[in-house]
């Protein structure tokens, strides 16, 4: 689960937070910093491509194989991402 924020002084820097485990899959362990210790959260700072570029690692990473139950139809609403 991530949480991803939009720096209010730069548009196109996003702050993700997660905990570690989910976070160093996917970024440099230098990179991310404890946000919260109570709650373990930590974060790391992207620039909107980087972002896109990881989110679109992480689909390409997803095990498709217990989905077979789910279709897509024409009903649903879907999303289109600015970054």
């Amino acid at each position: 689960m991530f949480k991803i924020i939009q720096s209010v002084s730069n548009e196109d820097e996003l702050l993700v937070l997660s905990q570690w485990e989910s976070l160093k899959k996917l970024f440099e362990a230098k990179r991310i910093f404890l946000v919260n210790t109570d709650d373990a959260v930590f974060g790391v700072y992207l620039a909107k491509n980087e972002c896109l570029d990881a989110m679109n690692e992480m689909i390409k990473n997803i095990d498709y194989r217990d989905w077979d139950h789910l279709k897509l139809e024409n009903d649903h609403y879907y999303l289109k991402s600015n970054a």
